[in-house]
C-alpha cells in the first residue's frame, strides 16, 4: 500500500486596489502551488464585476478576459517554469495593469 504525505494549504484572500480588488485563491502542497486563480474584480455600477482571470485549470496556465455579455476571450496556454512563476506573473500583471483592463471592459459595454 502506498502512503502519501500531503500537506495541503488552501487559501483565499483579497488584495484591495482603487475601486477594484484581486481575488486570490491557491492550493499548495509542501510549499508548491498546485492550483491557483487570480481574478481582477471591479466595482462597476455598485456591483463587483469579474474582469480578468488567470488560472491553471485544465493543467495549463491561461488568462480569461471576461466580457460584459458573459463571453470570454481565452489566451492560448502560457508557458512558465512552474506554477509559482505563473502565480507571481498574474499578481504582477493585474496589480500593474488593472486600470487598463477595467477601462477595456467598460469600452466593451458600449460596443
Amino acid at each position: 500500500m502506498l502512503k502519501y504525505n500531503l500537506v495541503m494549504d488552501e487559501r483565499e484572500f483579497f488584495i484591495s486596489l482603487p475601486d477594484a480588488a484581486l481575488r486570490v485563491r491557491y492550493l499548495k502542497d509542501r510549499g508548491r502551488i498546485l492550483r491557483f486563480v487570480v481574478q481582477l474584480e471591479a466595482l462597476i455600477d455598485q456591483v463587483w464585476t469579474p474582469i480578468v482571470r488567470y488560472d491553471n485549470a485544465h493543467h495549463f496556465v491561461h488568462r480569461d478576459d471576461l466580457k460584459p455579455d458573459g463571453s470570454q476571450v481565452k489566451t492560448p496556454p502560457m508557458a512558465f517554469a512552474n506554477n509559482e512563476d505563473a502565480f507571481n506573473f498574474a499578481l504582477q500583471d493585474l496589480r500593474t495593469n488593472f486600470r487598463l483592463y477595467v477601462e477595456r471592459y467598460k469600452r466593451w459595454r458600449t460596443e
